[in-house]
């Protein structure tokens, strides 16, 4: 899923089942994961991607319908 986050990129986003990790990419460019957890979401940032922009793109990805069953 294309998710544009407020640095005004927009990112691909891989789906992933409950509790999986959702990969990050800008250009083919791996920027980390996040998992979705019910209460909380797990973030994995890496080759510069900050918490703060990681957590931006998760939810606009949760937003736009791509969290897994039962969470919104």
């Amino acid at each position: 899923m294309k998710v544009r986050a407020r640095d005004g990129k927009t990112y691909d986003v891989d789906t992933a089942p409950p509790g999986g990790k959702h990969h990050v990419r800008l250009d083919g460019a791996s920027l980390g994961s996040f998992v979705l957890e019910p209460r909380e979401t797990k973030l994995y940032p890496a080759n510069g991607m900050t918490d703060a922009l990681l957590n931006d793109i998760a939810d606009r990805f949760v937003e736009a319908g791509g969290g897994p069953m039962g969470i919104a």
